[in-house]
Parts: C-alpha cells; structure tokens; sequence
C-alpha cells in the first residue's frame, strides 16, 4: 500500500478539542494525544496583534487560571532581566509548568495571542511567561519576542557577533537569507560557525572565506559538538532492512516493509541510489494516497515523495488489516521502530538503498 504524505504535519503542539480541553481541565490534568490531520495545507493563525487578545480568549483564559491555580504556582522562574512583550508564534502552544516537554501543561496557547516574556532563555531555549495570569513555560522556537522568535533573542543575548556549531549532519549555507537562495557551500556536524550577526527570516549571517554566508537556525547549536563518525541510514532491499549506522558499526537493524515494485528504479520502487533526509515529522498524519494514517515521517526520496514512516494506522495510531504489507516505495516500520528511525534521522543525513 502506498502512504506517502501529500502534506505532513509537526506534532509538537497536539491541539485538543475545546470541550475536551475543558473537561479534562477541570479533573486537574490535561493529556495531550497525537492531533488527526485531514488532507490540505497547512496554513498558519492571524497576524500578530498589537493589543491584548480578544475577549473570548480573556474568558477562556480565566477559565483556565481558576482551575490551574495551584498547579500554575508551582513554577518559578530563574533570576534575569525584566519582563518584555511576545507573542505565540505557531498555531497552538502548550504553556508548561517546568522547561521540558515533560512538564506539565497549564494552558494551551493560539497563534498571535499576547503573552508576558518575564525571564529566559533557559539553556535549552524556554521562557518563563506570564499568559494571561498563569505563569509557565514555553519553548522561545514558537514565540515572537520583540519582533525576533525566541531562538533570535537568545542569539541577542548571548550569541550574536560570536561562535556556533553545526547541529546536524549536513548544513547548506546559502548566499541569501532565504530557502531559495543559492547553495554556496554544504557545512557537516560539529563544524565552528562565526557569526556575523543576528538572525534575518530564521537565517544567521556566518563568515565564510572573507564573505558573508547564510545557514538555517533551527540545525545550529550554541554548545560544541563533536563530529564523530558519520551517522546515516543503510536500507537493504535483498534482506528488507533498515540499519541505522555510525560509520560501518550498526546501531540497530529494523525489519520493514518496500516498494511491490520489485525494479530497481521505477516510480513504485524503493529506488536504489544515495538521498539525503530532506524532511521530518512525528505526528499522525492522513496520506490520501494509501487512504490511511501514518506516523514518524522521514522523507529522503522527493522525486518519488518516498520516506520511511510507520505502518499504515486508523484514526487512532492502531495499524489497519493490511497495513504491514508492501508500499509504493516508502519504507514502513511498526511504529515503535518509526519512532526510533525519525529520533535517529536528521535534515541532511545520508540515505544508502542497495540490494
């Protein structure tokens, strides 16, 4: 069957229904669960306001204050500078009770919607908010602080002018701030970066042999990173495996499921040759294409939009009668090796099909 996305979408801010929301609000306790994504695009909220949010998101808002009160004064910020205006900056957000994705959730939090930035970063890119008397966390990659997502400020602060790192394994630097701009040179992981200024459309100016280059935020990291041996993904058609690799050491070997288009590179095949990863995403997601659900998307093939995810699954993430079975060129894992495979995989990371 194949299931390859016509969209995929992020998991990481799992929307709840409103009436869900409250009701599992008022037991104390909000349970996130994967989202349920029909087909079409992805689009994004309103534009940022310039005032507080509307009064409907006041109600809610207070709603959710006299619920959560007690769990809302459980968090406590570090010491640092005072207080700024931001904004969320991606559909929905989930405001946390401590800096993690494992903290608990306090409110949940819509795009454009004016929150109080009182302290951060923390060493891992949360702030310390106040949305609309409850005070948590949340992390500075979907927020607008001062006009400059969280990551830019954090860059302001301490970063700017200074030295960063490669975060993933193959790094294009292109001669503009844009995804469309010309590729200039490719940079691999752990590579020192020097700065030459602050972000402009997610993208930071690095100096490159005397010229100014620009490379993708969201892969740089402002701690040192060794390089190590090189980690990439070796799929064999003969044996149907999945090998995650550092170097020639195998990591981990997963049985799957390849394309029923036993040639060699037809568009139905899982086609023998060399790709990079060239996208990712976790969450449930409808592929119109095997009409079914899938989860933990990594694409590497886009010619024939064929990646490696999980078996095809019903509304629920449970895998449907057949869904095993061969694909139209996707590599498909149960979904505990998916998730494995999408937790090992990053944008650029080398893809071997042999047989």
């Amino acid at each position: 069957m194949d299931v390859r996305p016509l969209f995929v979408a992020a998991d990481v801010r799992e929307p709840l229904g409103e009436a869900g929301y409250l009701e599992t609000l008022a037991a104390g306790l909000i349970e996130g669960r994967s989202p349920m994504f029909l087909p079409g695009p992805l689009t994004r909220g309103p534009s940022r306001p310039t005032h507080a949010p509307p009064g409907g998101l006041r109600r809610r808002s207070l709603l959710v204050v006299a619920l959560l009160g007690v769990l809302a004064s459980l968090a406590s910020p570090p010491d640092g500078r005072a207080a700024v205006d931001g904004y969320i900056a991606t559909d929905v957000l989930y405001l946390r009770a401590e800096p993690g994705t494992d903290g608990t959730v306090l409110a949940q939090m819509y795009d454009g919607e004016y929150v109080t930035v009182i302290d951060g970063p923390s060493d891992h890119g949360w702030y310390y908010l106040d949305y609309a008397g409850i005070n948590g966390w949340a992390h500075g990659k979907y927020l607008s602080i001062g006009g400059s997502g969280g990551w830019a400020a954090e860059v302001d602060v301490g970063a700017s002018g200074g030295t960063a790192w490669v975060g993933t394994d193959a790094l294009n630097v292109r001669d503009a701030p844009s995804p469309d701009a010309s590729v200039v040179d490719v940079l691999t992981q752990g590579a020192e970066l020097a700065l030459a200024g602050g972000p402009d459309s997610g993208f930071y100016p690095i100096l490159l042999g005397g010229a100014v280059g620009w490379i993708w935020g969201e892969y740089v990291t402002w701690e040192p990173v060794g390089s190590g041996p090189e980690r990439w993904l070796d799929v064999d058609r003969s044996s149907g495996t999945v090998r995650m690799m550092a170097g020639d050491e195998p990591i981990a070997t997963y049985v799957a499921s390849m394309g029923f288009d036993d040639s060699e590179n037809g568009f139905y095949a899982t086609a023998l040759g060399s790709y990079h990863v060239y996208d990712k995403h976790a969450g449930l997601t409808w592929t119109p294409y095997g009409q079914a659900f899938i989860k933990y998307w990594v694409g590497f093939d886009p010619s024939r939009l064929n990646g490696f995810h999980s078996y095809s699954l019903n509304e629920d993430g449970k895998r449907i009668k057949g869904g095993d079975g061969p694909t139209g060129g996707c590599i498909s894992t149960d979904p505990q090796s998916a998730k494995e495979i999408h937790g090992f995989a990053t944008v650029g990371m080398r893809v071997e099909v042999h047989w």
